[in-house]
């Protein structure tokens, strides 16, 4: 338990400074990250979960878009976010859900907008990233590691690599 606490702790530490240097409007060329998790290892999303609790004070929403559940208001209280300001949308298909995470993100009504979502090409990111950096947002895109070994094996990037 006490390296949990402690890596919560570090990436707190982390996540404020970064936290601190986008007051300063100081930013990185990203503001759009994947997060790769395994599903049936839960505490990857936990990672995040400082940095969530850090912009849920600010005066602006956050947004989770999620192709096939609902937020449940209870496990929103449980992580200590703010439920009057989260808001949770399902999206029908990926494409649906690119589109919406990309306006949420220029809308500048956001502070994070967090989307599952498959993996996609380095123009879809590209124009996920210049929405956010337009509506001043962090934009974090969930995909379970099953989803990522799918699409390395649709484009073939084992077959093209030498193991040794």
């Amino acid at each position: 338990m006490r390296s949990i606490q402690q890596t919560q702790h570090n990436a707190l530490y982390a996540l404020t400074n970064t936290i601190g240097s986008v007051q300063e409007h100081v930013y990185t060329s990203r503001q759009v990250s994947e997060i790769i998790y395994d599903p049936q290892n839960p505490f990857t999303l936990h990672l995040l979960l400082p940095f969530l609790q850090q912009l849920g004070h600010q005066p602006r929403w956050q947004l989770w878009l999620s192709p096939e559940r609902r937020l449940n208001r209870y496990w929103i209280n449980s992580l200590g976010l703010p439920e009057n300001k989260t808001i949770g949308l399902n999206s029908v298909s990926t494409e649906s859900g690119i589109e919406m995470m990309e306006k949420a993100l220029r809308s500048g009504n956001f502070s994070s907008v967090i989307a599952w979502l498959p993996a996609m090409s380095m123009t879809l990111k590209e124009r996920l990233n210049q929405a956010a950096k337009e509506g001043d947002c962090y934009g974090f895109i969930l995909q379970p590691l099953p989803m990522l070994q799918n699409s390395l094996l649709h484009n073939d990037l084992f077959s093209k690599s030498h193991w040794h």
